[in-house]
Protein backbone atom coordinates (compact mmCIF):
# COMPACT_ATOMS: atom_id res chain seq x y z
CA UNK A 1 0.00 0.00 0.00
CA UNK A 2 1.31 3.53 -0.71
CA UNK A 3 0.01 7.08 -0.36
CA UNK A 4 -0.74 8.24 -4.04
CA UNK A 5 -0.27 11.68 -5.31
CA UNK A 6 -2.14 12.70 -8.61
CA UNK A 7 -2.20 15.88 -10.62
CA UNK A 8 -5.25 17.40 -11.04
CA UNK A 9 -3.66 19.82 -13.85
CA UNK A 10 -2.57 23.61 -13.27
CA UNK A 11 -4.59 27.14 -14.83
CA UNK A 12 -2.87 29.02 -16.76
CA UNK A 13 -2.80 32.48 -18.47
CA UNK A 14 -1.79 30.92 -21.93
CA UNK A 15 -5.05 28.93 -22.05
CA UNK A 16 -7.11 31.81 -21.82
CA UNK A 17 -10.36 32.07 -19.69
CA UNK A 18 -10.23 32.98 -16.30
CA UNK A 19 -6.88 30.53 -14.71
CA UNK A 20 -6.95 33.23 -11.47
CA UNK A 21 -10.89 32.85 -10.79
CA UNK A 22 -10.52 29.45 -11.67
CA UNK A 23 -7.75 28.54 -8.93
CA UNK A 24 -9.87 30.71 -6.47
CA UNK A 25 -12.95 28.47 -7.14
CA UNK A 26 -10.90 25.58 -6.17
CA UNK A 27 -9.32 26.79 -3.33
CA UNK A 28 -13.17 27.65 -2.15
CA UNK A 29 -14.22 23.65 -2.78
CA UNK A 30 -10.82 22.76 -0.35
CA UNK A 31 -12.23 24.24 2.39
CA UNK A 32 -15.95 23.93 1.82
CA UNK A 33 -17.62 21.80 4.11
CA UNK A 34 -19.75 19.03 3.12
CA UNK A 35 -21.58 16.12 4.59
CA UNK A 36 -19.10 13.62 3.73
CA UNK A 37 -15.88 14.71 5.47
CA UNK A 38 -15.53 13.61 8.59
CA UNK A 39 -14.00 16.67 9.92
CA UNK A 40 -14.40 20.25 8.46
CA UNK A 41 -11.50 21.43 5.81
CA UNK A 42 -9.27 23.95 7.20
CA UNK A 43 -6.73 25.93 5.10
CA UNK A 44 -3.09 25.59 5.95
CA UNK A 45 0.13 25.93 4.92
CA UNK A 46 4.10 25.13 5.76
CA UNK A 47 3.54 27.01 8.91
CA UNK A 48 0.23 27.99 10.10
CA UNK A 49 -2.27 25.48 10.94
CA UNK A 50 -5.17 27.64 9.76
CA UNK A 51 -5.25 30.47 7.49
CA UNK A 52 -7.79 32.79 5.53
CA UNK A 53 -7.93 32.43 1.59
CA UNK A 54 -8.34 35.74 1.21
CA UNK A 55 -4.30 36.60 1.77
CA UNK A 56 -3.43 33.40 -0.88
CA UNK A 57 -5.54 35.36 -3.25
CA UNK A 58 -4.07 38.42 -2.67
CA UNK A 59 -0.75 36.45 -3.60
CA UNK A 60 -2.51 34.95 -7.13
CA UNK A 61 -3.81 38.51 -8.19
CA UNK A 62 -0.48 40.42 -7.45
CA UNK A 63 1.50 38.03 -9.02
CA UNK A 64 2.54 38.75 -12.64
CA UNK A 65 -0.45 37.87 -15.22
CA UNK A 66 1.36 35.39 -17.85
CA UNK A 67 2.02 31.61 -17.72
CA UNK A 68 1.05 29.24 -14.53
CA UNK A 69 -1.35 30.77 -11.79
CA UNK A 70 -1.63 27.45 -10.00
CA UNK A 71 -0.54 23.69 -9.92
CA UNK A 72 -3.39 21.52 -8.60
CA UNK A 73 -2.27 17.85 -6.65
CA UNK A 74 -3.92 15.32 -4.57
CA UNK A 75 -2.12 13.14 -1.62
CA UNK A 76 -4.65 10.13 -1.14
CA UNK A 77 -4.73 7.11 0.56
CA UNK A 78 -6.81 3.80 1.36
CA UNK A 79 -8.94 4.29 5.22
CA UNK A 80 -6.94 1.03 5.65
CA UNK A 81 -3.68 2.32 5.27
CA UNK A 82 -4.32 5.66 7.09
CA UNK A 83 -5.89 3.54 9.99
CA UNK A 84 -2.61 0.87 9.99
CA UNK A 85 -0.07 3.88 9.65
CA UNK A 86 -1.98 6.06 11.84
CA UNK A 87 -1.71 9.15 8.97
CA UNK A 88 -1.72 12.89 9.74
CA UNK A 89 -2.19 13.82 6.85
CA UNK A 90 -1.47 17.64 7.72
CA UNK A 91 1.75 16.45 8.92
CA UNK A 92 2.16 14.18 5.59
CA UNK A 93 1.42 17.39 3.14
CA UNK A 94 4.19 19.30 4.99
CA UNK A 95 6.58 16.33 4.99
CA UNK A 96 6.32 16.04 1.52
CA UNK A 97 6.46 19.46 0.32
CA UNK A 98 9.47 20.05 2.34
CA UNK A 99 11.31 17.20 1.08
CA UNK A 100 10.65 18.34 -2.68
CA UNK A 101 11.68 21.42 -1.86
CA UNK A 102 14.80 20.70 0.07
CA UNK A 103 15.70 18.62 -3.03
CA UNK A 104 15.20 21.04 -5.83
CA UNK A 105 16.41 23.78 -4.08
CA UNK A 106 13.01 26.22 -4.07
CA UNK A 107 10.68 27.51 -1.78
CA UNK A 108 7.18 27.23 -2.98
CA UNK A 109 4.04 29.01 -1.86
CA UNK A 110 1.22 26.76 -1.07
CA UNK A 111 -2.31 26.45 0.36
CA UNK A 112 -3.61 22.63 1.79
CA UNK A 113 -6.85 20.95 3.03
CA UNK A 114 -7.54 17.48 4.26
CA UNK A 115 -10.81 16.16 2.91
CA UNK A 116 -11.13 13.66 5.42
CA UNK A 117 -14.01 11.52 3.62
CA UNK A 118 -14.69 7.77 5.03
CA UNK A 119 -13.00 5.13 2.49
CA UNK A 120 -10.87 7.95 0.91
CA UNK A 121 -8.76 9.93 2.80
CA UNK A 122 -7.11 12.70 0.87
CA UNK A 123 -6.06 16.19 0.90
CA UNK A 124 -5.93 18.74 -1.61
CA UNK A 125 -2.71 21.04 -2.60
CA UNK A 126 -2.50 24.61 -4.38
CA UNK A 127 0.97 25.33 -5.21
CA UNK A 128 1.00 28.67 -6.71
CA UNK A 129 2.64 29.43 -10.21
CA UNK A 130 5.33 31.88 -9.07
CA UNK A 131 7.66 30.99 -5.88
CA UNK A 132 8.92 33.36 -3.00
CA UNK A 133 11.81 34.32 -4.74
CA UNK A 134 9.30 35.36 -7.43
CA UNK A 135 10.22 33.32 -10.57
CA UNK A 136 8.27 30.85 -12.29
CA UNK A 137 7.06 27.50 -11.13
CA UNK A 138 6.84 24.17 -13.61
CA UNK A 139 5.83 20.94 -12.56
CA UNK A 140 6.57 18.33 -15.26
CA UNK A 141 5.89 14.27 -14.77
CA UNK A 142 9.35 13.77 -13.10
CA UNK A 143 8.41 16.00 -10.27
CA UNK A 144 4.87 14.34 -9.68
CA UNK A 145 7.32 11.23 -9.24
CA UNK A 146 9.45 12.82 -6.70
CA UNK A 147 5.71 14.26 -4.79
CA UNK A 148 4.96 10.09 -5.04
CA UNK A 149 7.86 8.97 -3.17
CA UNK A 150 8.51 11.49 -1.09
CA UNK A 151 4.69 11.29 0.44
CA UNK A 152 5.34 7.26 0.96
CA UNK A 153 8.23 7.94 2.37
CA UNK A 154 7.20 9.97 5.11
CA UNK A 155 4.31 8.20 5.58
CA UNK A 156 6.27 5.55 6.82
CA UNK A 157 8.50 8.00 8.65
CA UNK A 158 5.79 9.76 10.55
CA UNK A 159 5.09 6.09 12.02
CA UNK A 160 8.27 5.03 13.03
CA UNK A 161 8.84 8.31 14.96
CA UNK A 162 5.60 7.67 16.69
CA UNK A 163 6.91 3.87 17.56
CA UNK A 164 10.79 4.88 17.70
CA UNK A 165 10.76 7.88 19.93
CA UNK A 166 14.69 8.00 20.47
CA UNK A 167 15.51 7.64 16.58
CA UNK A 168 17.13 10.76 15.11
CA UNK A 169 15.16 11.44 12.03
CA UNK A 170 16.59 14.57 11.43
CA UNK A 171 19.75 13.42 11.35
CA UNK A 172 18.69 10.86 8.71
CA UNK A 173 17.61 13.17 6.55
CA UNK A 174 20.46 15.43 6.81
CA UNK A 175 22.89 12.01 5.85
CA UNK A 176 20.33 11.14 2.97
CA UNK A 177 20.48 14.99 1.62
CA UNK A 178 24.38 14.88 1.96
CA UNK A 179 24.95 11.29 0.03
CA UNK A 180 22.75 12.25 -2.71
CA UNK A 181 23.85 12.20 -6.05
CA UNK A 182 25.12 15.99 -7.29
CA UNK A 183 25.30 16.45 -10.51
CA UNK A 184 28.35 16.93 -12.22
CA UNK A 185 28.71 20.62 -13.49
CA UNK A 186 32.16 20.12 -14.80
CA UNK A 187 31.19 17.12 -16.53
CA UNK A 188 27.84 19.05 -18.22
CA UNK A 189 30.19 21.80 -18.96
CA UNK A 190 32.17 19.66 -20.81
CA UNK A 191 29.60 18.68 -22.97
CA UNK A 192 28.57 21.80 -23.26
CA UNK A 193 31.31 23.01 -24.68
CA UNK A 194 32.40 19.94 -27.00
CA UNK A 195 29.03 20.93 -28.51
CA UNK A 196 29.49 23.94 -29.23
CA UNK A 197 33.01 23.15 -31.03
CA UNK A 198 31.60 20.88 -32.98
CA UNK A 199 28.58 23.33 -34.00
CA UNK A 200 31.73 25.95 -35.07
CA UNK A 201 33.52 22.78 -36.73
CA UNK A 202 30.28 22.37 -39.19
CA UNK A 203 29.91 26.08 -39.59
CA UNK A 204 34.01 26.18 -40.56
CA UNK A 205 33.02 23.24 -42.74
CA UNK A 206 30.34 24.71 -44.53
CA UNK A 207 31.90 27.66 -44.98
CA UNK A 208 35.01 26.15 -46.83
CA UNK A 209 32.69 24.42 -49.20
CA UNK A 210 31.04 27.56 -50.20
CA UNK A 211 34.45 28.99 -50.83
CA UNK A 212 35.29 26.24 -53.01
CA UNK A 213 31.78 26.71 -55.34
CA UNK A 214 32.61 29.99 -55.56
CA UNK A 215 36.23 28.89 -57.10
CA UNK A 216 35.14 26.67 -59.09
CA UNK A 217 32.65 29.34 -60.58
CA UNK A 218 35.01 31.96 -61.21
CA UNK A 219 37.15 30.44 -64.04
CA UNK A 220 34.46 29.49 -66.22
CA UNK A 221 32.58 32.33 -65.86
CA UNK A 222 36.47 34.44 -66.52
CA UNK A 223 36.65 32.55 -69.82
CA UNK A 224 33.53 32.98 -71.44
CA UNK A 225 33.84 36.55 -70.66
CA UNK A 226 37.07 36.67 -72.51
CA UNK A 227 36.42 34.77 -75.51
CA UNK A 228 33.19 36.78 -75.66
CA UNK A 229 35.52 39.73 -75.86
CA UNK A 230 37.99 38.60 -78.05
CA UNK A 231 36.05 36.52 -80.57
CA UNK A 232 36.55 37.07 -84.00
CA UNK A 233 34.49 37.99 -86.46
CA UNK A 234 33.79 35.50 -89.47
Amino acid sequence: MVAHVKSLGFASHNRGGKPITHVKEHIKYMEADREHHRTDPVLFNKAEDKIHRRDFFQKLNEQPKQGVVGHKFVISMSEDERQQYGTDLKELVRDTMNRFEGKHNVKLDWIAAVHDDEGHPHAHIVIRGYNEDGKQVGVYPTHIKDFQKFADQEKIRQFERRHEPDRDFLRELDQERENAPIPDIQFEKKKEIEKDQQIEEIEKEREIEKEREIENERPRSVGRSFERDFELEP
